[in-house]
């Protein structure tokens, strides 16, 4: 059921407060409205993002180590065992052997569906893709890395590695030698500011699987920008198109739905956001090589 005013500027209330007690991790959901309370939410949001950025970025530099922390985990989430240090990074006592916590219960709430994702399509590559992820301090602040997600191959159930990375920012934080301090502070904010947001947009995508995307316009309107940043910064961050990403995502969610339920073909399509049974057959086809009725089988 869809909000009204007074919730929706209430929720407005609610983030402002929550910014000003030092809780970054609180968004404004914005409405199908798209209207002014919906842009002053977006605002806050973004206002939320990069103040997390900078505020914390000495922190997490603080604890960089020259080698990855691993977490070593099974099918279903659970921590099996991790590097001596991970606790520390995030400034949590050691948790007693006897104890089950899962992985999910360190990620923000934002990373938790990037996380997912990664782990519905992780591979055994001897080269897995780097993607970012949010951890939770024991302190309410966000500890920012980039990690790496493979598949223990010699264990006989499934276990897998995540390897986090904790120089994530070392690159972009660390003056040049020889470079103008203006200049530096200058290219580093623009490039904090670009991260961001390709990171909001590819958040929006996930978050709409069950949907086609609306127009550039519309988007732009949305993250308070235009078609053609969208346009530019997304293809610069992930290497294509905002919509090929978003049919992409679609069609690897309609795979996995194949493959794991046994709902009918027409309703993963309905699902996964296409507009009728036929659509959502050619553009599976075209990526698969075969009908959603043969992957089924399989």
């Amino acid at each position: 059921m869809e909000r009204t005013k007074e919730e929706r500027f209430k929720q407005l209330s609610d983030q402002i407060i929550e910014i000003a007690v030092g809780n970054f991790e609180f968004r404004y959901k914005p409405s199908p409205r798209l209207d002014a309370i919906d842009t002053v939410g977006v605002l806050l949001n973004m206002l939320s993002e990069e103040i997390t950025f900078f505020n914390f970025g000495s922190y997490a530099n603080s604890f960089l180590r020259p080698a990855p922390v691993i977490l070593i985990f099974d099918s279903k989430g659970k921590l099996k065992n991790c590097s001596s240090c991970f606790l520390e990074i995030l400034g949590y006592a050691q948790v007693p052997q006897e104890s089950e916590l899962s992985i999910d219960s360190y990620l923000t709430e934002y990373s938790i569906p990037l996380f997912t994702e990664e782990f519905n399509n992780v591979t055994q590559e001897s080269n897995p893709r780097v993607f970012p992820l949010d951890f939770n301090t024991a302190n309410k602040r966000i500890f920012k890395s980039n990690c790496s997600l493979t598949l223990l191959t010699h264990k006989k159930e499934h276990q897998y590695a995540l390897l986090i990375y904790e120089d994530f920012k070392l690159e972009d934080l660390k003056e040049r030698s020889g470079a103008p301090k203006k200049q530096i502070k200058s290219v580093r904010s623009r490039s904090a500011r670009n991260r961001i947001f390709a990171k909001n947009l590819r958040m929006y995508c996930l978050r709409n699987l069950d949907k086609p995307l609306p127009s550039l316009r519309d988007i732009g309107l949305l993250h308070r920008t235009n078609a053609t940043k969208i346009k530019a910064e997304f293809k610069k961050a992930f290497g294509m198109t905002i919509y090929q990403f978003h049919l992409s995502e679609r069609l690897k969610r309609a795979a996995l739905l194949l493959q794991t339920t046994d709902s009918s073909v027409k309703e993963i399509s309905r699902k996964c956001g296409f507009n009728s049974a036929a659509h959502f057959s050619r553009c599976f086809k075209k990526n698969y090589d075969q009908t959603p009725l043969s992957y089924k089988g399989l």
